[in-house]
């Protein structure tokens, strides 16, 4: 006979469990939403070659709706997170309930495609079609060698586009271009991610990069991404001549390289989390060199 399982009220209330502002920072990366939100912002000042209040609104949307994917992700990725102890994760140590970040992330979602409607049709469709593919990444991308990975490192690139068609119908040469750009790095930002949770995923049965190619083709990968992103990032200098790009930018591009070189040189989890922390840094340097581009 089949067994019934009975949910606990204390289960009950684990599952609902809201934690504390910290712990939602966590869940839902709002540093990676602040980045995203900057992004369009720059999108907007490259394109418009001026600054004004109402183009800050336009964020709003993405930036909602990449703290919903992150949300959502860390819900159906519990079981690759518990496999690999990540304890600071706030579903894994159990500071925010399964069920309060599923109905939050749903929320989220929602209130960032409302806010993106009331932007533009075009600008609408971008982020219906980003949340749509967030919501399938877990169960379908992420299985997918590569796939999943371009889909993650889209996130920051198709900022970029968002903002540009938050107040423009034609798409501006140097948005295309750092679209570009950020997607090759972030790509190898991605590999190097997946490269770190390896074991959580083998564990789950997934099938990411580094199981299906292995380890020295997944190195060699990120690190080549990386030098192309480098070199791609000069050629707004070479016909802008900004002095305070090629500043920003330079910045951008040395974390870019020691995140390449450690790389090379070390792939144990502890250094694959410090080459994420680098390279964090460096996509923020990267979006306020491209807002140099405006002024």
């Amino acid at each position: 006979m089949k067994q019934t399982t009975t949910m606990t009220p204390f289960q009950s209330r684990q599952a609902w469990k809201l934690g504390g502002f910290n712990d939602w920072i966590a869940l839902t990366r709002a540093e990676h939403a602040a980045i995203v939100a900057i992004a369009v912002c720059a999108s907007e000042f490259v394109v418009a070659k001026r600054f004004a209040f109402e183009m800050l609104y336009p964020a709003l949307g993405p930036a909602l709706i990449a703290l919903g994917a992150f949300a959502w992700n860390d819900y159906f990725g519990i079981k690759t997170d518990k496999a690999l102890k990540r304890v600071e994760r706030p579903l894994v140590s159990g500071k925010i309930g399964k069920k309060s970040a599923f109905y939050a992330s749903l929320a989220l979602f929602v209130l960032g495609l409302a806010a993106s409607a009331a932007v533009n049709q075009a600008a609408f469709a971008i982020a219906a079609l980003f949340a749509a593919l967030a919501m399938l990444y877990d169960p379908v991308l992420k299985k997918l060698p590569l796939l999943g990975n371009a889909f993650i490192a889209s996130s920051m690139s198709i900022s970029f586009v968002y903002g540009n068609y938050a107040i423009a119908s034609g798409l501006n040469y140097f948005v295309l271009l750092f679209a570009i750009v950020s997607f090759t790095a972030g790509l190898a930002r991605e590999l190097v991610l997946t490269l770190r949770d390896v074991k959580g995923d083998v564990k789950i049965g997934a099938r990411t990069f580094p199981m299906a190619f292995g380890t020295r083709a997944t190195v060699v990968l990120a690190i080549a991404l990386f030098h192309v992103a480098v070199v791609m990032s000069l050629m707004p200098f070479a016909q802008t001549q900004s002095v305070a790009y090629a500043v920003l930018i330079g910045i951008t591009d040395v974390l870019i390289l020691i995140s390449a070189w450690r790389l090379a040189l070390d792939q144990r989890p502890r250094a694959l989390n410090k080459i994420r922390n680098y390279t964090l840094y460096a996509l923020l340097a990267g979006v306020i060199a491209f807002a140099a581009l405006g002024a």
